[in-house]
């Protein structure tokens, strides 16, 4: 099928073609296509624009200003170069679950202008979304412009939406390498305790969807000697790569999606997109099927791992503020602790270390000083250093001992102390 190819952008074109008060959306990750933001950023658009990101935290933050000197950034994510935006006043932090941000922009955003990234087109006419395809689904229904880096370098996943290119109305040609995800700094002597404790709750034949960082890795690292588990995840790195190639990962007992390794992005080296480009298994899926609650009720033996800020001795997690600073946001943490709960055989797991600042902080509180990400309710087993606490079907008694005996030694009798007078407050 032969597809006429989309007029080239340019700095005139955006400056024709971008409206007053229009809501532009960009994807992010690995798929954030920065050929297409530095030709808007060559129009200098002064306009009221409202930006919307799906930046990848640890990985892309968007900076507003590529698009327009005016423009207000829309986030679920607030992260660190975010503050300044925050201070001028042109910050809209909003509070949503993944799940909840995607249906936000299928029902309640207008979407003017999408800006995504894409493989070059196929013999089908029409090109793949590649490794990223969270948002990308939502903002391309309703958006009144597409525009699209067409790169080599995307691999043209078998299993992945794909976008006709007589949808698209501007691109940019480039085959530049696809933005890489590293995990920095080294791995805390605790990670290695956590990660034990953690590998003995995960069964042969669970379904797994773990977070990013030091800790999920030192996890991954521990499973090597489980049984066909299988993956559907939010975001996937390359300490999976391992397991699927020792045939630990395989997906054989998911009772969906059967040999299917089930991912929304991709976040690794060149190496890992290198790997997922030739691997027949993986499955890319947006966030109305990656975060979905009746998809992920309906995964046997789903079992979500992921880490939190603090918790109480109620249950209750904060996973955005620090010295009552704003420093994160809630993203898929919920829609996942519920989805695992939901399942038949399914678990979920908080890991966390019991200190921070050097051991002068306990990281289980009596009681949360920041906002409540996930309920008393959500949470089935904690792990620290210290042990593991479960807290599914325990009394509120219980679950505050279980998770006094799993916080770091020097702070358990001024635990102890402070849940008893919150006990005689009650």
């Amino acid at each position: 099928m032969t597809t006429a190819h989309p007029p080239q952008l340019t700095p005139a074109a955006v400056r024709d073609h971008f409206h007053s008060s229009d809501t532009v959306l960009v994807a992010g990750g690995c798929g954030q296509p920065d050929a297409v933001l530095d030709i808007v950023a060559q129009a200098r658009l002064d306009l009221p624009l409202t930006v919307m990101d799906c930046s990848v935290p640890g990985m892309t933050e968007l900076d507003p200003d590529r698009i327009s000197s005016a423009s207000t950034l829309n986030t679920g994510f607030f992260l660190g170069g975010y503050r300044r935006l925050h201070a001028a006043g042109r910050l809209d932090w909003v509070p949503a679950f993944h799940s909840a941000r995607y249906r936000a922009l299928e029902d309640f955003y207008g979407v003017d202008v999408a800006l995504i990234m894409v493989a070059p087109p196929g013999a089908d006419g029409a090109c793949s979304l590649g490794l990223h395809t969270d948002y990308s689904l939502a903002m391309l229904a309703k958006a009144r412009l597409v525009i699209a880096e067409i790169n080599a370098a995307v691999p043209d996943i078998a299993d992945a939406p794909r976008i006709p290119l007589a949808d698209i109305d501007f691109a940019v040609t480039s085959d530049r390498p696809l933005l890489e995800y590293r995990i920095g700094g080294k791995a805390a002597d605790a990670d290695a305790i956590v990660a034990d404790h953690i590998a003995d709750l995960v069964e042969d034949g669970d379904c797994l969807q773990l977070g990013i960082g030091a800790l999920p890795v030192s996890i991954l690292q521990r499973l090597g000697g489980k049984r066909d588990l299988g993956v559907h995840t939010g975001l996937l790195t390359e300490a999976f790569m391992p397991l699927v190639e020792a045939g630990v990962v395989n997906g054989r007992r998911k009772n969906i999606d059967t040999g299917k390794l089930v991912t929304g992005i991709a976040a690794g080296s060149q190496d890992f997109y290198r790997w997922c480009a030739g691997y027949a298994g993986l499955a890319l899926r947006p966030v109305s099927y990656t975060h979905d609650a009746g998809v992920l009720a309906s995964i046997d033996q789903l079992v979500a791992i992921n880490t939190t800020l603090e918790i109480d001795l109620f249950g209750q997690l904060n996973s955005e503020t620090l010295d009552g600073r704003q420093v994160g946001g809630g993203g898929g943490l919920v829609d996942f602790l519920r989805g695992a709960r939901a399942s038949r055989g399914g678990r979920s797991i908080i890991a966390l270390h019991s200190t921070a600042k050097g051991g002068s902080l306990s990281k289980i509180k009596a009681l949360l000083s920041g906002p409540v990400t996930a309920l008393r309710a959500d949470v089935d087993y904690v792990v620290t250093e210290q042990g593991v606490a479960r807290l599914s079907n325990q009394s509120l008694e219980r679950r505050a001992q279980a998770l006094i005996g799993i916080a770091h030694p020097n702070f358990r009798a001024e635990l102890t102390a402070q849940w008893q007078e919150i006990l005689r407050r009650c």
